[in-house]
C-alpha cells in the first residue's frame, strides 16, 4: 500500500473505492484500520482515502511536538499523494479536530465536512470528567497489556447498555486496535495536540457543507461539544445519536453509514 514522504515522516495511506474522493481521518491512538465498520459502505459509491496519522500505524512516529495543525498538514499531503485536489472529508474525535483546522486552513480542498464525536476545544468545549480524563492519561504509564487497557477504557468510549449486549463487537474493535499498538510517548504526543486544539473562534471561517454527528451519551467528548460545533458552523446539520457512547460508528454502524451516505448525496 502506498507510502508518502511528507512533513519529515513517512505517511501510510490506502484507496478503497470510486468515484468522488472521501478523506476519513481517524481519532486518537488509533491507526485507519479502526475505520473497517465505514469503509465497506461508503467504498460502494466515493473513493475512500484513509491514512494512519502521525504517531501510529504504519506511519512515522516522531519522538518531537504534535499539533492539530501538524495533522492537518499531514491530511493534506495525502491527498496530495492521492492526486486529489478537493474532497469530502470526515473526521471522528481526535480526526474530526484535525478536520476542522483542514477545513479553516484549505477551504478549497474541502468539498463538504462530517465532524463525528468531537469538539471545538478552547473555552467553548465542555470538557470530559476528572475521572475519565485521568484514565486517559493513565494509559501511557500503565503496566497492563494493550488489550487490558482497552477493555479497561471500553466504559468511557462505549455506552454501558452496548457493552453489556454487544461485547463481541467490542472485543472485535479492540483486536483491530492492538494489532499494531500505539507507543506510550506517541499516545501522549497526541493527546497533547488534542488538549492545546482550539478552532472555537475561527468556527465561522468554515464554509463547507458540514455535518455534526454526536452520541448523546458520549463520556469522553461530552455531546454539548458537538451541539456547540453544530450552532456555531454556519448552515450545519446535526445529527444526535440516541444512547450512544463516544464510539457510534460501532453503536450505529449501519444508521450511521446511512446518513453520511444521504448527506454526501445531497452535496
Amino acid at each position: 500500500m502506498p507510502i508518502t514522504k511528507a512533513n519529515g515522516i513517512d505517511l501510510y495511506y490506502e484507496i478503497h473505492g470510486e468515484g468522488e474522493p472521501l478523506l476519513l481521518i481517524m481519532g486518537l491512538s488509533l491507526d485507519s484500520k479502526s475505520w473497517f465498520r465505514t469503509v465497506p459502505a461508503l467504498s460502494e459509491k466515493y473513493k475512500v482515502i484513509i491514512f494512519d496519522n502521525r504517531g501510529v500505524g504504519q506511519s512515522g512516529k516522531p519522538n518531537s511536538p504534535y499539533s492539530i495543525e501538524l495533522m492537518a498538514e499531514d491530511a493534506r499531503a495525502v491527498l496530495d499523494a492521492a492526486g486529489v485536489e478537493a474532497a469530502h472529508v470526515y473526521g471522528i474525535s481526535m480526526g474530526g479536530m484535525i478536520a476542522q483546522r483542514l477545513a479553516i486552513k484549505y477551504p478549497e480542498r474541502i468539498r463538504s465536512l462530517i465532524l463525528g464525536c468531537t469538539t471545538p476545544g478552547g473555552a467553548s468545549s465542555v470538557q470530559a470528567s476528572a475521572d475519565v480524563s485521568m484514565l486517559m492519561l493513565s494509559r501511557a504509564s500503565s503496566i497492563a497489556t494493550p488489550e487490558e487497557m482497552a477493555w479497561a477504557t471500553a466504559p468511557i468510549l462505549y455506552s454501558q447498555s452496548f457493552i453489556e449486549n454487544h461485547r463481541n463487537f467490542v472485543a472485535e474493535d479492540i483486536q483491530k486496535r492492538i494489532e499494531l499498538p500505539v507507543q506510550p510517548y506517541a499516545y501522549i504526543l497526541q493527546l497533547q495536540a488534542c488538549m492545546a486544539h482550539d478552532s472555537s473562534g475561527e468556527l465561522d471561517q468554515i464554509t463547507a457543507p458540514t455535518l455534526v454527528i454526536h452520541g448523546n451519551e458520549d463520556k469522553l467528548v461530552p455531546y454539548q461539544n458537538g451541539v456547540t460545533l453544530a450552532e456555531n458552523i454556519k448552515g450545519a446539520e446535526f445529527l444526535t445519536i440516541q444512547g450512544a457512547g463516544h464510539i457510534y460508528v460501532t453503536e450505529a454502524n449501519d444508521l450511521v453509514n446511512k446518513k453520511v451516505l444521504e448527506f454526501l448525496e445531497k452535496q
